[in-house]
């Protein structure tokens, strides 16, 4: 596992809870079965978008940060967790739902995204999916 995320408050953020893996099967005669593979919830995904922070920077509110975190997790590979910061902000009741069950270790589901917005400030957009731990 990989460190924990840098402590950055995000300028904007976006959850979607996890399901538990089913599938559903229609038949011909129009009957509909549902089939569960397991009682554990996966797939939570959580996008964080850091606007106007610095490229580099002695703290870690900086762009080197994430990226350099993103090397640490070996890209999409490791898993991780993410640290009370970036839910700063939120509702107690819905930070419950984003942090819990804290058996949820995220991953990168893509690179980090960066866009650069004058010199030493960029807009640096990451993208994670969580699953519950065994």
């Amino acid at each position: 596992m990989a460190d924990a995320f840098p402590e950055i408050k995000p300028s904007t953020r976006k959850f979607k809870m996890g399901d538990i893996p089913s599938k559903t099967y229609t038949s011909l005669s129009g009957a509909v079965f549902r089939r569960a593979f397991g009682n554990k919830k996966s797939n939570y995904t959580l996008d964080l978008t850091f606007k106007n922070i610095p490229d580099v920077n002695s703290t870690p509110q900086s762009t080197q940060s994430i990226l350099s975190h993103y090397d640490g997790a070996d890209g999409t590979f490791s898993s991780f967790t993410i640290p009370g910061l970036v839910f700063a902000g939120m509702n107690d009741n819905v930070t419950t739902y984003v942090q819990a069950p804290t058996s949820i270790k995220w991953r990168y589901s893509k690179p980090p995204e960066v866009q650069s917005v004058q010199s030493n400030l960029s807009t640096v957009t990451v993208s994670f999916v969580g699953e519950l731990e065994a």
